[in-house]
């Protein structure tokens, strides 16, 4: 119970004891005390019965009911007392007090209301002999209506009160941290590639496979490969849902197998090729292919198979979720120190510029100058540098780079006074997830590195996806790198190469013909992203 709480129900207690004692106190001095004790027993009852039900924590609102239920009965003991032995009546000061203490204004208005026209009626219902019919019907109606009015305002009121917080935020805080503590405790992580693995590492067990793969349907409808497993041999499995042995599977929603590849059938042939569909409820949300040579699989075999692909489809479509809301949070940080660079550091670099520029128009000595001139250079190179820095991490990057990587290119060609050539070919649908994120950081570092380092003059961009995969070249003609390495104080290059290892694609950087460097990376997106993304 909170200090708050307790605090309340205290002067609750306090404010129905003062008011039994007044009662009680008013009865001895007028000297009623005998003909009063009903009444005294059925306050102190009300009393009792109020403090105990103060205690009460379900429904919510019945804490709010209590002081209104007790100025009822309050004002009913008065009314039906006979007139001049009413020491009831001082009690009728406590419900309005309990009232403001549990609900504030409203509160007091609701009890002070309702007592007042519990009352009114009982009055001109007791002397209805001495008043005309139409009268007593008339304020019997009127105080009805109040009543009811009174009524509606105050369960409007109270549902406000009670009703719970279900903010945008404090939904989001729920989720993010049932989120938190259940991936804690996931065995298998939320990387969807891993997943994916152990998937086919299972239904390996179930059924012996050569080759086998898992693809997972992008929302434009093209089927992404997210795990490998064996020995890639004969050309990329592309699957589809309008033929072959794919669309059989993924039409009826069931394993399908048959003779042959997922070529084609062969009668008679000792290969043999199955697709499961990966099925979250009524749902299906990829496709895991296998093949082997040794004949059909036992229908029994190929049955709890697709039971294991049932779970995990469960994982992978937690794990794709899992993804977009890291990406997400991912995006939110990286714009959270762009605004603390351009805030911070990148204000304070250009003060100083402004203090070497006053310095300059202070100064004749020559050496001084030059010394002055050369700092102004280089802080207005770490501008540059950090205005540059600031868009990179600004840069929003979806399942497509081709808008992002064009206006990177152009800003940092504008900056530098270099001249830019660039070709874009992109179906951002057959990119993998996780992907497309990683070959736009791969650009960025090779842009960089040619506008830093290269002194180059023009720079040539090429960026092409296509069914096969993915190809990104970047050249400048400037001084060059030695063949396949660069500066030994540079991690530049061991970045690239990292980022493009974790998508399971191959970048080369060499010399240009006559005068430059060329950075190509190449994905092929049939064989590769074995490995996992995004980690």
């Amino acid at each position: 119970m909170s200090e708050a709480l307790a605090s309340r129900r205290a002067r609750e207690g306090v404010a129905r004891g003062l008011g039994f004692v007044a009662v009680v106190l008013v009865a001895l001095v007028t000297g009623d005390i005998g003909k009063s004790t009903a009444q005294i027993a059925w306050i102190a009852a009300i009393a009792i019965a109020a403090t105990l039900a103060s205690f009460i924590h379900r429904p919510v609102w019945a804490r709010f009911a209590v002081p209104l239920v007790e100025a009822g009965a309050a004002a009913l003991i008065v009314i039906t007392a006979m007139p001049g032995d009413r020491p009831s009546i001082v009690y009728l000061v406590v419900p309005p007090i309990t009232a403001a203490l549990a609900m504030g204004i409203p509160g007091v208005t609701a009890s002070i209301a309702l007592e007042v026209l519990i009352l009114i009626v009982g009055t001109v219902i007791r002397r209805s002999e001495d008043l005309p019919i139409g009268l007593v019907d008339l304020i019997v109606a009127v105080a009805l209506g109040i009543a009811l009015g009174l009524g509606a305002a105050l369960t409007a009121h109270l549902r406000e009160r009670t009703a719970p917080v279900r903010t945008d935020y404090d939904a989001a805080r729920r989720l993010l941290t049932s989120l938190r503590d259940v991936a804690r405790q996931l065995p298998g992580g939320l990387e969807e590639t891993a997943l994916a693995e152990a998937a086919l590492s299972r239904l390996g067990d179930v059924l012996p496979h050569d080759r086998a793969e898992v693809f997972v349907r992008s929302e434009g409808g093209t089927f992404l490969p997210v795990a490998r497993a064996g020995t890639l041999t004969g050309s990329n499995w592309l699957p589809s849902t309008h033929s072959g042995i794919w669309g059989q599977a993924w039409d009826s929603g069931v394993a399908v197998q048959r003779l042959g590849t997922m070529e084609g059938p062969e009668l008679g042939s000792t290969s043999a090729c199955a697709v499961i569909p990966l099925r979250l409820g009524d749902q299906r949300i990829g496709l895991v292919g296998l093949e082997r040579t040794g004949g059909l699989w036992p229908i029994e075999d190929l049955g709890e198979a697709q039971l294991m692909a049932d779970e995990a489809a469960l994982r992978l479509d937690t794990a794709r979720l899992f993804d977009e809301v890291r990406d997400l949070a991912t995006l939110e940080e990286r714009r959270r120190l762009a605004r603390e660079i351009h805030d911070g550091i990148a204000q304070e670099v250009a003060g100083l510029g402004f203090l070497v520029d006053d310095a300059l128009r202070e100064t004749n000595e020559p050496a001084a100058r030059t010394s002055l001139e050369r700092i102004r250079e280089e802080l207005t190179r770490i501008v540059t540098e950090l205005r540059l820095s600031i868009y990179d991490l600004r840069s929003e990057v979806g399942a497509g780079i081709g808008e992002a990587l064009s206006t990177h290119v152009r800003s940092v060609g504008a900056e530098a006074g270099m001249t830019v050539h660039l070709v874009l070919d992109e179906d951002e649908s057959r990119l993998p997830p996780g992907v497309a994120p990683e070959i736009l950081r791969i650009a960025q570092e090779a842009v960089a590195n040619a506008r830093r380092h290269a002194q180059a003059r023009t720079l040539w961009v090429t960026y092409r996806v296509t069914e096969g995969g993915a190809f990104l070249r970047v050249a400048d003609d400037g001084r060059g790198i030695p063949e396949g390495r660069g500066r030994p104080d540079s991690f530049g290059l061991q970045i690239m190469r990292e980022r493009a290892a974790r998508i399971g694609a191959s970048l080369t950087v060499k010399r240009r013909s006559p005068n430059g460097t060329v950075v190509e990376l190449s994905l092929q997106t049939g064989t590769a992203t074995s490995r996992e993304v995004g980690t």
